[in-house]
């Protein structure tokens, strides 16, 4: 039940990034500019912001099954939509309902694990989560190329729609929200007689409780300052740059993309197994925010601004394990929040996630036009190696937030966090 609940969260991860091996082909057959493409990259995030909050209470009241089902089938429209997309519109939309769609899976296997799970185990599931749909972030990269080659593009993604239809269905016939002898908790069940009215009330209560802890403000900038950043390299620009600065062909440079996933699903279960051992989440965060930071300003600040090749493939390794630092930001809000609300606590920090991709994405396009010098090679916009160094500079600027927010976080170890 756990592994189809995270084969979800495999094609968001997927989804996530799949505009890396396409992003010239979508910026020539549509005529995009930087921002034009960074914003269809980042249309899928504005519905993940939206979401993270009504998604979270909707996780809490409906339970994983229903949730995986509704869910996958959005996502499911969405990847078919963008393959027959007859201009960028169609593609907008498409990673909207994207967005929609996957906007609570991973929540939704929070909320899970916290019935199947010992909340001592919650960061090292976490983790576990992360790699295993990590896969996904695989096949966004040189498999997606390969499958371009062999049958384009649009074929692609309407074979990704399709396979997401299967997934959401098996969700729906095997998943179970708890245990057979795990009664729903006192916490979470409306008393007899209570209206919709009341219970959407309550809802708004819980809200309203968790967005006015200002301790998730720490664990929330961390999922700002590297997530976003984390996506703009291994999700939406990095290939191109490669492409651009460095002349070498897509399925190379595609290569820098997997060993950049492959340290994240390294670290991520990593991170949770030694967090938990350690009884701290100040200590691994902190290492692993250091390492983002790290990665940035080698790229911003390099002398002529190309950097070995050598060296960007250790470094592209760095940028994946630093961002396991957002795995352990759950735990984190977990230990600073009154039990109870699985969904509404995680959601509010995930809402950092995706609120950093968001803005990074676009931003980062934009400060590419602006070091635009007019070469258009098959279509595609080519930008000089400065203005790729001048949205590094942006993305050190957010990892050096992330950063600050981990050094400030504040453990109490006489506390476990409770459980959900």
């Amino acid at each position: 039940m756990w592994l189809l609940l995270v084969s979800l969260h495999l094609i968001t991860s997927f989804h996530r990034v799949s505009f890396n091996v396409v992003a010239d082909l979508l910026t020539a057959e549509f005529s995009l500019t930087g921002a034009g493409l960074g914003n269809l990259a980042a249309a899928y995030t504005y519905m993940y912001v939206v979401m993270q909050i009504p998604g979270g209470v909707l996780v809490d009241r409906l339970g994983p099954r229903r949730i995986a089902l509704l869910k996958g089938l959005a996502m499911a429209g969405g990847s078919i939509c963008i393959g027959l997309a007859a201009n960028a519109g169609l593609v907008f939309l498409g990673r909207l309902l994207i967005g929609f769609g996957g906007s609570v899976v991973l929540i939704n296997i929070f909320k899970f694990q916290a019935s199947w799970f010992r909340s001592a185990e919650f960061a090292t599931m976490s983790g576990l989560a992360i790699l295993v749909s990590g896969t996904g972030a695989l096949l966004g990269a040189t498999p997606l190329a390969l499958s371009v080659q062999l049958v384009g593009w649009r074929s692609s993604f309407i074979f990704v729609g399709l396979a997401t239809v299967l997934a959401a269905l098996l969700c729906w016939f095997v998943v179970r929200n708890r245990p057979a002898n795990n009664s729903p908790k006192p916490d979470r069940s409306a008393p007899p007689g209570e209206s919709c009215e009341n219970e959407q009330a309550f809802s708004l209560d819980i809200a309203v409780s968790v967005l006015s802890n200002r301790r998730l403000w720490i664990p929330f900038l961390i999922n700002v300052g590297v997530y976003g950043g984390f996506i703009v390299f291994s999700g939406t620009w990095g290939v191109s740059y490669l492409v651009h600065v460095y002349g070498i062909a897509v399925e190379q440079a595609s290569i820098f993309m997997i060993i950049t996933f492959l340290g994240y699903m390294a670290a991520s279960p990593a991170a949770g197994f030694f967090s938990d051992r350690l009884g701290s989440r100040k200590i691994p965060a902190v290492i692993l925010v250091s390492c983002c930071a790290l990665f940035w300003l080698f790229l911003a600040a390099w002398p002529g601004g190309i950097l070995p090749l050598g060296l960007l493939y250790v470094l592209s390794i760095l940028l994946g394990i630093s961002a396991a630092s957002t795995v352990l930001s759950f735990p984190m809000a977990r230990e600073v929040s009154p039990p109870g609300y699985t969904g509404s606590v995680t959601a509010a920090v995930n809402l950092g996630v995706f609120l950093g991709l968001a803005i990074l994405q676009p931003l980062f396009g934009f400060v590419l036009d602006l070091g635009w010098e007019g070469l258009v090679v098959d279509g595609a916009r080519i930008y000089p190696v400065y203005a790729y160094r001048l949205g590094f500079l942006v993305c050190f600027l957010f990892s050096a937030i992330a950063l600050t927010a981990a050094l400030l976080h504040k453990e109490d170890r006489s506390r476990k966090g409770p459980p959900f």
